[in-house]
């Protein structure tokens, strides 16, 4: 039996280890070496560079859409997930990645500084939206990892960067507390579990929250009849009638809706009766879909647009690697050398095992609320390989959006095929 001071400090112990036993593997947050302030958004993004987030959102979404059932990406969290990755990417593989996000002729820093201008944009808005992009980079703990590389991203996608002990369990709710915190709770995780041979996980989220412009009224929200793959359903379908930005090109009609900042807008494009929703988004591409959404004009419209909140989920490895990237998931091509801390002794090669991507949208009477992670894992060679008035009534598939009016790219890119599900 303990005794006075003795039982005293026994308790001290015992309480101590139990407490280091249950606490999280936090890891070391790396501190950035910074002489780069981040900078004041500019008034307008780099022609070029918007045109090649434009058309990776379009190329992503064309592979995407073969997809069965309601399909939801968000273009602009893989682009800068892989943007960061980029700054870890040399030789062929870096050009192969450049080439995939449309980007080819900018300089590593001319491509770093427009993703950095890009992400200063998003964050500026108006008293009545929500809008965040977040970095993050989690490197296993004995990882040699390039001082410079994570300097890079933390001065140009100010990224939070961490490392972990991916052994422990609590890791995975290190990085998932991230996401859920970074998505407003609307995404819990993006992952159930560590792979035991990965070195580093880098991740992107964005959260999307803005009511309407002009608000839907709940009285005039009643059910009708929608057209999906699998058969005739009913729905709740919300109506407005008024003066409303209206498309109609090339036998393809749809609306744009703006939010109540003015800035960002929602954008839903219908084809024509008979007309497969697969053969709209085939015959499309960036350039016609920025034509088509800065070519509206104003005509008096009664309106009828499902209510509807749709999860999505990816493995984007496949739809990547046709856009031209497969060289980065190949063990034995793939060079991410510049992740590595080159005085260090590390003999193995990297590669993308796998990107992985969660999408939330919700659209009702007041707004819409939308969300986005990616993840994009990163594992050497020697880890086993994972298989892999005018009347517009939305009654049937249609494709749909969120914009930024800065940039007239899009935020989510998405399908609607059945708004109960």
């Amino acid at each position: 039996m303990f005794k006075g001071k003795n039982k005293t400090l026994a308790l001290l112990l015992l309480i101590l280890m139990l407490v280091t036993a249950c606490s999280p593997v936090s890891g070391r947050i790396y501190s950035k070496e910074s002489s780069i302030p981040w900078p004041e958004a500019p008034d307008e993004i780099n022609s070029k560079y918007r045109s090649s987030l434009i058309d990776f959102a379009w190329n992503l979404f064309k592979l995407s859409s073969e997809n069965e059932g309601n399909v939801l990406i968000s273009p602009a969290s893989v682009y800068l997930a892989l943007g960061m990755t980029c700054n870890g990417a040399d030789g062929e593989t870096r050009r192969a990645l450049i080439d995939t996000l449309e980007a080819a002729g900018f300089s590593p820093e001319e491509f770093n500084e427009a993703c950095r201008d890009y992400i200063s944009i998003l964050r500026v808005m108006g008293d009545n939206t929500e809008l965040s992009v977040a970095n993050s980079i989690w490197y296993k703990d004995n990882f040699p990892v390039s001082e410079e590389f994570l300097n890079l991203n933390a001065n140009y996608f100010d990224a939070h960067l961490q490392s972990l002990d991916f052994t422990k369990t609590q890791a995975v709710d290190t990085i998932n507390n991230w996401v859920k915190e970074n998505t407003n709770n609307t995404i819990d995780k993006i992952m159930d579990r560590i792979n035991q041979d990965a070195v580093m996980y880098l991740l992107n989220a964005v959260y999307f929250k803005s009511d309407w412009q002009k608000p839907f009224d709940p009285a005039l929200t009643y059910e009708r009849e929608f057209h999906s793959p699998k058969g005739r359903i009913n729905a709740d379908f919300m109506h407005q009638s008024g003066q409303m930005n209206y498309l109609d090109k090339n036998g393809l009609r749809g609306v744009v809706l703006p939010y109540d900042d003015g800035r960002f807008k929602f954008f839903a494009l219908l084809p024509e009766n008979g007309t497969d929703i697969q053969t709209l988004i085939h015959d499309l591409d960036g350039a016609s879909i920025y034509d088509l959404l800065t070519s509206v004009k104003m005509e008096n419209i009664d309106l009828a647009l499902p209510k509807f909140e749709t999860r999505f989920e990816d493995r984007l490895n496949d739809e990547l690697s046709g856009m031209g990237m497969a060289i980065a998931f190949d063990p034995d091509k793939a060079d991410f050398s510049l992740m590595v801390d080159k005085s260090k002794e590390y003999n193995e090669n990297l590669y993308i095992s796998e990107v992985h991507h969660k999408t939330y949208c919700k659209v009702d009477e007041t707004g819409t609320e939308a969300s986005a992670v990616t993840s994009v894992e990163v594992m050497p060679t020697s880890a086993e390989i994972e298989p892999e008035r005018i009347e517009l009534t939305f009654d049937r598939p249609f494709v749909y959006g969120i914009a930024d009016e800065v940039t007239s790219a899009p935020l989510f890119l998405g399908i609607m095929e059945n708004p109960l599900e």
